[in-house]
């Protein structure tokens, strides 16, 4: 019997792709934002019905509202990420994960997940 886990990694690794794309976030209001990096350590794009990046959002964005800081949340922040994405649509999206080397989260005056957008998107 196969563990599932030790499938999927070989899986992954033999169609050459990664699941821990680079991701540079312009939305400086999240409570994650640590200089354009995320400290959550995975996200989540929504996105189901996308045809287009503005409709495909971060929902994993909180707003920081001053009470806490991503240091209670995760360490430090290395730019690379797992991300899970349901935007079926997009060219880098298998197996509802992110295939790309790396994904921009554009929502600079964010205050919610549905002013953020995946810049990277790309519909197949």
């Amino acid at each position: 019997k196969k563990n599932g886990r030790y499938y999927l990694c070989k899986l992954i690794f033999a169609k050459g792709g990664s699941t821990m794309p680079f991701l540079s976030c312009s939305a400086v209001k999240c409570i994650y934002n640590d200089d354009h990096y995320c400290q959550k350590g995975d996200i989540l794009v929504e996105g189901n019905h996308a045809q287009e990046p503005s409709e495909t959002c971060c929902s994993s964005f909180r707003e920081d509202n001053g009470e806490m800081t991503a240091k209670n949340f995760a360490g430090e922040s290395s730019g690379k990420i797992l991300v899970d994405c349901t935007a079926c649509n997009c060219r880098y999206n298998r197996e509802e994960k992110c295939y790309a080397e790396k994904i921009a989260i554009a929502g600079s005056s964010a205050c919610q997940c549905r002013q953020t957008e995946c810049s990277t998107f790309d519909k197949e």
